[in-house]
């Protein structure tokens, strides 16, 4: 394993991160850039590239050092066998690489590459148990037709019921007013925003709804209650395939979590490590497995 280096990469519908570690595991730079869902295409992978050169970069190393390094990615976006597939043929300088979700790398890292589950709550959405070699995942199905629960479904909440209230449907409360600001309330702006959005750009939307649920305004508490239910869906399937524990990732479940019945919330943990760190255990398994062969024993 002498001057071999590994890096995990945990992409994202907002953001993508790495993280370059040498062979003892030892953390040598990490690296940021833009969304690298990989149904974003080219422009996603494009991200995901300059996380990881970032990351070399902040470890003093170039281009021509990505060669010995095995490489991980735990991308949104590759729900589908195809995505996955789609990803690992591109370019890239690495040694090795190993394609998975982001679930699967945020459930590697939570319980340091044993058995457990997670639930992901941030831009969007997705569980996974592991539980003695299974595999299940609920889920991850993209913005189109899934989501529930995370920060992109709250925000399309907060656009289309601040246009009810507009048209006299729902309350116009202060939420309404701020939401609607932002396109001169002129519904016409927000639908022509709404065509070229990410589900980032929905995300963005989610924090008012918590500033103004915390200060009781009907239609942020509504839109609250609403994602409670959807997020609590997905615990109790997850506990019912065999959860002891799950455990929370995404950035939208710090500020939902006293919004969750409180039986659940005894079963929802920190998580030991990150995704990055599950994708750098992805690499060293996808090497492991190489060197066994296919003949051998893995």
């Amino acid at each position: 394993m002498a001057g071999r280096l590994f890096i995990g990469v945990d992409g994202g519908g907002s953001r993508t991160r790495a993280r370059l570690v040498d062979a003892t595991g030892t953390v040598l730079g990490e690296g940021e850039a833009g969304p690298g869902n990989a149904r974003l295409g080219a422009a996603g992978y494009g991200e995901v590239m300059k996380a990881c050169r970032a990351a070399a970069g902040a470890a003093g190393l170039g281009e021509a050092d990505l060669g010995r390094v095995h490489a991980g990615f735990g991308l949104a976006g590759t729900q589908q066998e195809s995505d996955r597939e789609r990803v690992a043929a591109q370019p890239h300088p690495f040694a090795s690489l190993a394609v998975d979700t982001d679930a699967y790398a945020a459930c590697l890292g939570a319980f340091g590459g044993g058995d457990g589950a997670i639930l992901i709550l941030g831009t969007g959405s997705c569980g996974l148990v592991l539980i003695g070699g299974r595999r299940v995942t609920i889920g991850g199905w993209g913005a189109d037709i899934a989501d529930e629960g995370s920060g992109m479904a709250i925000g399309r909440l907060a656009l289309r019921r601040s246009l009810w209230a507009l048209e006299g449907m729902a309350p116009l409360t202060a939420l309404a007013e701020e939401v609607l600001a932002r396109f001169g309330r002129d519904p016409q702006k927000a639908v022509e925003w709404a065509a070229g959005a990410r589900p980032a750009d929905y995300a963005g939307l989610a924090p008012p709804v918590f500033d103004h649920g915390a200060r009781g305004d009907e239609l942020a508490t509504g839109i609250l209650a609403d994602t409670t239910r959807d997020a609590t869906m997905l615990i109790d399937r997850l506990l019912a395939l065999g959860a002891p524990a799950i455990a929370m990732v995404g950035g939208i479940f710090p500020r939902l979590l006293a919004w969750l019945p409180p039986r659940v919330r005894p079963l929802l943990v920190e998580p030991q490590g990150d995704a990055m760190t599950g994708a750098i255990v992805m690499a060293q398994r996808a090497l492991a497995g190489a060197a066994a062969g296919p003949d051998q024993p893995r």
